[in-house]
């Protein structure tokens, strides 16, 4: 998508709001330092940073966290997706201390709105959750040191969670911890047990 006439900033999560209200989503939270980086980055999609696949790519974004390449914070959100079972809304945030991949099937003749709706706004009020307990541990040193929580939870690629290196180090074989009730909710869980 052509980006040179498309709205950043404010305008930009304007028409994100538009277009979440349109659907009865909660619009997903927006870092304050990334607000003015946002844009639209395809018909129905928003992202901070430039993005080398769609937002229906669930994998690229794991796999660039587990690249063992530093990623920046960031933020990408939207409803994207494939033919008509294949579509899903999207949410990705990642910080220097916490990551939430989330992709739930959504606009599809399978849906249960209203059931969708409510784990889809759940899904959001828990990852920022998340953010804020991944930041205070961090802070209070309780978190182990140089690495990102990561909640990874898709309607088409399962859920789970891990402690991934959050800077350019080498990866090694992370150790995922699979989630059948959520992962965002278990990684939230896991983290609060640190103290």
């Amino acid at each position: 998508m052509d980006t040179s006439n498309t709205p950043f900033g404010a305008a930009a999560l304007d028409a994100a709001r538009s277009l979440y209200q349109g659907e009865g989503l909660a619009l997903p939270p927006v870092p304050a330092a990334l607000a003015p980086h946002l844009r639209q980055v395809g018909a129905t999609a928003y992202a901070s940073r430039d993005l080398d696949w769609t937002l229906y790519d669930f994998d690229h974004f794991l796999d660039e966290l587990q690249s063992g390449k530093a990623v920046e914070p960031y933020v990408a959100f939207g409803l994207s997706g494939h033919g008509l079972a294949l579509q899903a809304a999207h949410y990705y945030a990642v910080t220097d201390r916490c990551a939430v991949l989330f992709q739930m099937r959504w606009g599809t003749p399978m849906n249960r709105p209203e059931q969708d709706r409510q784990r889809h706004d759940a899904a959001l009020s828990f990852a920022q959750k998340l953010q804020a307990a991944a930041d205070a541990r961090a802070t209070s040193g309780k978190s182990p040191s140089g690495q990102r929580i990561v909640a990874a939870e898709s309607s088409f690629h399962g859920s789970r969670w891990a402690w991934l290196p959050a800077d350019a180090a080498p990866a090694s074989q992370p150790a995922w911890h699979a989630s059948r009730g959520g992962a965002i909710v278990d990684a939230l869980v896991a983290l609060k047990q640190l103290g």
